[in-house]
């Protein structure tokens, strides 16, 4: 996978995660069903994703590392933890994930000890995070940099424009579409527990 911020094939990228979620799961000691039974995603589908035959949804990836007790970012794999002074430039180890035609994801920091993920997320007209809500542990928040945001938690749909900020317990199904015409795009906070505090429980 191109580093740099430069953009995946769709073929490459597939790969990758596929590659990084088999061998998670391997190291869980874990069975498609127990992953299907803890994520919502179909067996099926888990399979696909492992063997590079499917892409994984922001939602999904979501799902998945909240599964294996991990951070998002860590199934790319080449992020380093910040050193909680330096600036992380946008040329340097930014990955950009392409989950499907018209969604990106930029991962600007992802720090596993503190439990948090810094993103931005573009989403072009009609296009969404997941096909169908989807929940995993912890807490996001979001703001609208410019655009509009379809906000599905449970069963209710907020619409957030550009300047609103969004807030919502993960652990609840949740979905983010953009209703058009415009691109959005979304600055996103996503919290989990700290893996210091995991290791003490």
């Amino acid at each position: 996978m191109a580093r740099n911020g430069s953009r995946s094939t769709h073929e490459l990228l597939s790969g990758r995660l596929g590659e990084r979620a088999l061998t998670i799961r391997k190291q869980r000691g874990l069975m498609l069903r127990e992953v299907s039974e803890r994520t919502g995603v179909s067996i099926a589908m888990l399979s696909m994703i492992e063997r590079g035959r499917s892409t994984p949804s922001i939602g999904t990836l979501h799902a998945l590392a909240d599964a294996y007790g991990i951070q998002m970012s860590e199934f790319l794999h080449s992020l380093e933890p910040p050193d909680g002074q330096s600036i992380i430039r946008r040329a340097e180890n930014q990955e950009v994930i392409r989950t499907g035609p018209g969604v990106e994801r930029r991962i600007m920091i992802g720090d596993t000890e503190r439990g948090y993920e810094l993103a931005e997320n573009r989403y072009e007209p009609g296009t969404s995070s997941s096909r169908a809500p989807l929940h995993h542990q912890g807490f996001e928040f979001g703001f609208v940099l410019e655009g509009q945001l379809e906000v599905t938690v449970g069963d209710r749909v907020h619409v957030a424009r550009t300047g609103d900020a969004i807030r919502l317990d993960s652990s609840l199904p949740h979905r983010f579409r953009n209703p058009g015409p415009h691109t959005t795009r979304t600055l996103w906070v996503n919290i989990s527990h700290p893996a210091a505090a995991t290791k003490q429980d």
